[in-house]
């Protein structure tokens, strides 16, 4: 697979979805090979460049391996950037450059780029199955939309998995909507059943965990919004 090819068809696509008020300099680290490109956005102009940029805003770590089954639409950038702890290390890692890292302006754009610049389907589609997640905080998850102050995601988790390990929490309040199957969650010091077509709710800084007993996949829809969302 051509790694700049690849970049060039993603930015084509990408260059419709912005405006002139957009712009961001992403920097691509190729893990296995050691090749850097980076993209300049400006004024609805999407360049793709061999070579180290001097000022990029965002670095991007990967593989081949890695964008191929992007680009393929085995998974989404945002699944495979997933982690549950800061610690993590996952298959497309980011980072901030240091200048940037207090400036929401810079958080806006990288949520941006990383949900569109890689999806090149016009309309944008998601495909929300366990064969495109990976597992993050227990479950098989599929990060689905994130702009500051909001996140979602799509979770399926089966008998003898749980979402969440006890005392996690996050200081945000978060709501998750049962789409398939029945389990349990315990919020705070209650466990409660859960099933289909309900939505439960999560003060901030409450203990959450959810999991199934029974065969077949207990699968939500998470929510989490506010400040540190």
């Amino acid at each position: 697979m051509n790694i700049k090819t690849v970049l060039e068809e993603m930015a084509d696509q990408f260059r419709k979805k912005i405006d002139k008020m957009y712009h961001f300099t992403v920097q691509f680290h190729m893990k296995d090979s050691n090749e850097v490109y980076h993209i300049t956005i400006k004024d609805k102009i999407v360049q793709v460049c061999e070579g180290v940029h001097p000022c990029p805003e965002l670095h991007l770590y990967t593989t081949s391996k890695t964008l191929e089954d992007i680009f393929r639409g085995k998974m989404t950038a945002f699944t495979a950037a997933g982690k549950a702890r800061l610690s993590d290390t996952p298959p497309l890692d980011w980072e901030i450059a240091e200048q940037g890292k207090a400036h929401p302006r810079i958080q806006a754009a990288l949520y941006f780029f990383v949900m569109h610049f890689f999806n090149t389907e016009d309309p944008e589609v998601i495909e929300l199955a366990e064969e495109h997640a990976r597992v993050v905080h227990g479950g098989h998850a599929i990060p689905l939309y994130y702009h500051p102050g909001f996140r979602s995601a799509w979770f399926t988790v089966r008998k003898g998995e749980q979402i969440n390990d006890p005392k996690d929490t996050n200081p945000f309040p978060q709501a998750f909507i049962i789409i398939q199957g029945t389990g349990w969650a315990k919020i705070g010091q209650k466990t409660i059943p859960v099933e289909v077509s309900h939505s439960y709710y999560v003060p901030p800084n409450t203990e959450h965990i959810v999991w199934t007993d029974h065969s077949e996949p207990l699968t939500l829809i998470w929510l989490a919004w506010g400040e540190g969302a």
